[in-house]
């Protein structure tokens, strides 16, 4: 009876220990959507708080069309695609900054670091 408790226990720490590593795996496979996921709520945050500043500021809204509409859509899409380059160039840099310049303002080397 005892040599079956003793496997049992056996068994137990084996079972325990192999689904200990499959919650490791699975945190690491999902790290990357966790990540998508959090820059989506953001996106979301953002287009809400847009929505509800337009709602409050009706005057606002409607001089931001009527200036879309002055500038006519063609120069407006250039004005975006500038703002785009911007972007991403502010994006690059920052990432290049906090990669090789001020990594020991951010923790350590392989801390997780914010998506945006």
């Amino acid at each position: 009876m005892r040599e079956r408790l003793l496997a049992l226990a056996e068994r137990r720490a084996q079972l325990s220990a192999r689904a200990q590593a499959e919650r490791a795996s699975l945190t690491s496979l999902l790290a990357p959507a966790d990540a998508a996921a959090n820059l989506a709520a953001s996106v979301i945050r953002v287009a809400r708080n847009v929505i509800d500043q337009a709602a409050r500021h009706p005057l606002l809204t409607v001089a931001g069309v009527a200036l879309l509409a002055a500038l006519r859509p063609r120069r407006a899409l250039v004005w975006l695609g500038k703002g785009w380059s911007l972007w991403r160039l502010y994006r690059g840099a920052r990432g290049l900054w906090l990669r090789f310049v001020a990594p020991s303002a951010n923790g350590p080397a392989g801390a997780p670091r914010q998506p945006w």
